[in-house]
């Protein structure tokens, strides 16, 4: 008994800790929109647009794919003046649109992925200290989303 209410308020303490977390979405222009996690039921990517909805299928935001800066997970960042815009890394992710190779920079964790517009893996590169130059030569064309940690940054293949 005593393991089943630990387990329970283990949840509980999870499920709480969700509602701490948000998904959120950077438009170009730079205002974020945040969902709580827990109140996502799912995420759906279309070749244009991106929808958050809840677990009774209600639309929570939508953006379209070409606006998306970054998605990332975590709190909700406001920058509140110059001292947190110069403590902060700024990962680069160059040059986009690009043809043969993306070069990335400053970014944190150890692994970077490559995704189609679908959501399917394409490809995986460690990143040595934060850095990295990738090779996406044998993609076709098109709109891809790099995964570093929890941003994602959106690049073109031409």
């Amino acid at each position: 008994m005593k393991r089943k209410t630990f387990l329970i308020s283990l949840l509980f303490v999870a499920i709480a800790a969700m509602a701490e977390t948000a998904l959120i979405i950077q438009p170009l222009n730079g205002d974020e929109q945040a969902n709580a996690l827990a109140q996502i039921g799912y995420v759906k990517v279309t070749p244009d647009s991106l929808f958050v909805l809840s677990h009774g299928d209600f639309l929570l935001s939508k953006a379209a794919i070409k606006d998306i800066r970054h998605i990332r997970y975590g709190e909700p960042k406001e920058l509140t003046g110059i001292d947190d815009v110069q403590s902060a890394t700024i990962c680069r992710v160059y040059p986009n649109p690009t043809q043969d190779r993306l070069v990335i920079e400053n970014a944190e964790g150890e692994k970077v992925y490559i995704f189609d517009i679908n959501g399917r893996l394409l490809q995986t590169a460690n990143l040595q200290d934060g850095n990295a130059t990738l090779n996406v030569s044998p993609l076709p064309q098109g709109e891809y989303l790099l995964l570093l940690n929890t941003q994602t940054v959106k690049f073109i293949k031409h």
